[in-house]
Order: structure tokens, then sequence, then C-alpha cells
């Protein structure tokens, strides 16, 4: 589990909050800007800051980036649909899915949502509709995710919860040209009406899990504490919080059964290594590093902080 900047940091591709009041839009790493910005600024998705406003006729943005996004993807943005009962474009990397390879991300008719994806012209990758609709003047945090490879499967998270997911019969090879935003791209056509804000994207499969920080509160004997490099970039947050209190939220503490020093691990990423955590009432010192099951899942965390 990791913030949206330690992801950004490992994977980000752009990231455009579209909090400038007016013209172009800045990715916040610095590599890509939005031109021909015709759109609107209004609030942002959680009042805070700006989004941009499309009104359906005549308002987009051109990215100068997009076509070499091949190979693994996630796009995560907020939404927010105005009523309407046509298919509208939020943004795509090609016009004419005949004649062109590349992805659109689309509302359509009934309020559905759709990302449709192909790796050369009229070779679907796949076709994936949302299980759910959406309602107007409401805003949605969508997420896409593939890994790119013919087989895999490709999904669609609307408020953390999977929406759909269906199998990609081909790669993805790449689009026909750059980003365009509340429209087809190359093509003055299928305009959007509607918010967007907090545009990500990655060149990461992600899940919605991936963006979770869970607290932790970590205990050991005082003969079992375990010191890695100071310089191991492997970090997470453990807070300042009571035992009693972690149990009583429905986590486990276990005792360690061995402290060995180990390369960096992507917290992003399953592991198998294992080390269960005592019940003993101290702490670790800071800096200290080990892996404990999460769940399912298994991950590597270092102490920060002790109490």
């Amino acid at each position: 589990m990791a913030t949206t900047e330690q992801l950004m940091a490992q994977y980000g591709v752009a990231w455009f909050g579209f909090d400038e009041a007016i013209g172009n839009v800045y990715d916040k790493l610095g590599l890509y800007v939005g031109i021909d910005v015709t759109a609107t600024r209004t609030t942002g998705w959680n009042n805070d800051g700006n989004s941009l406003l499309f009104n359906g006729t005549s308002n987009a943005v051109s990215m100068n980036f997009g076509s070499s996004l091949s190979g693994e993807l996630t796009i995560r943005f907020k939404i927010k649909f105005n009523q309407n009962n046509n298919t509208e474009y939020v943004f795509a990397t090609h016009n004419n899915a005949a004649t062109q390879k590349g992805f659109n991300f689309c509302k359509v008719t009934g309020n559905t949502l759709r990302w449709n994806f192909f790796s050369e012209a009229n070779q679907p990758s796949f076709v994936l509709n949302s299980s759910n609709k959406i309602t107007p003047q409401v805003w949605y945090d969508v997420m896409l995710s593939w890994n790119g490879k013919a087989g895999s499967l490709a999904s669609m998270y609307i408020n953390q919860e999977l929406a759909g997911v269906v199998r990609a019969e081909r790669p993805n090879n790449g689009s026909a040209f750059n980003l365009a935003i509340g429209r087809l791209s190359n093509l003055l056509n299928g305009w959007y009406a509607g918010q967007l804000d907090d545009l990500q994207i990655y060149n990461k499969a992600l899940s919605p899990s991936d963006f979770e920080q869970k607290r932790l509160v970590i205990k050991s004997t005082d003969n079992k504490n375990l010191v890695l490099s100071p310089t191991s970039t492997r970090v997470k947050e453990i807070p300042n919080t009571a035992e009693y209190m972690m149990l009583a939220q429905g986590g486990v503490v276990r005792e360690i059964d061995s402290a060995v020093d180990r390369p960096p691990i992507d917290f992003t990423k399953h592991t198998t290594e294992y080390e269960l955590v005592t019940n003993n009432r101290t702490p670790l010192g800071k800096g200290r590093m080990f892996t404990i099951p999460i769940g399912t899942d298994f991950k590597t965390a270092m102490i920060e902080d002790n109490y």
C-alpha cells in the first residue's frame, strides 16, 4: 500500500490536477502539458482547487503525449457527468477504431461507462462496460487498469469497487494519436459534457488496494529487534496508536520467529516473505525493518516512530 505520491514516484507517467486558473494544464511531474485548452475551470471534485468543465459542444484539451502508452497502464480520475443521453468521449487516443489503434473512455446512452481498446485498426483488445449506471451531477472516482497483455484481465473500478472486468484478446500496442480530453483524438467529434479532475496515469497495472494506507502498530521482544541499512527505501507509516485500539479495530499481533537483513521490497507487489509479530509490548526502534502479514497479503514496513 502506498500514497498517490509514492506510486507516482515509482510508476507515474503524468498527473494533472487542473488547478491552473486559465490556459494550459501542467503535469505535476513536470513532464507534459495540455494545450489548446477550451474547457473552463470550476470547483474541484473535493471543493478544493479547480476541475475542468466541458460544455459538450466545443470544449477539449490537446495533450502532448499519449501515443506511446503501450504495455501496462492505469488511468485514474474524478468525473461528474451532466444529464445527457448521447455517447460522450471523456478522453481518447484515436478517433476511428476501424482504421486506428488506441483507446477511448466514454459514457454511452443509458449512463453506463465504457473503456474501448484496439491493438491495431479494427482489432479490438477489449470492450469493457461498467456493470452499473452512474448518476448525473455526482462525482465518481474511476480507475481503469490493464497489464497490456493478450489473455489478461482489464478492470474498471468505480469508487474503489470493481465495476467491470473483461479478458483482453490482443496486447496494448500504443495509439494512433496523442491523448485528447473532452472528445475523440485528432477529430472534432464526440464532445463530452461534464467535469474532470485529478487525472493520474501510470505505466503499471494497479488496483484500489495499492492506494490504501493501512495503519499498523508493531511490537517485538528486545532480543529480536531488526536493523537494516539506513539507505533502504522501504517506508511505511506507523502511527502513535495504543495496542488495545489496534486490536479493537481488528489488528493481529503475533510473534517474530526470525530476523535477517533483506534487500528492498516493492510495497505495491505481493511477497512471500513472512515473519510473525509478537504481542510483547516492547516496541521496535526507529528504522527497524520487518515483514508482516496484512490480511491475505504480506508487506514490508519500517518503524518511523516509537510510542
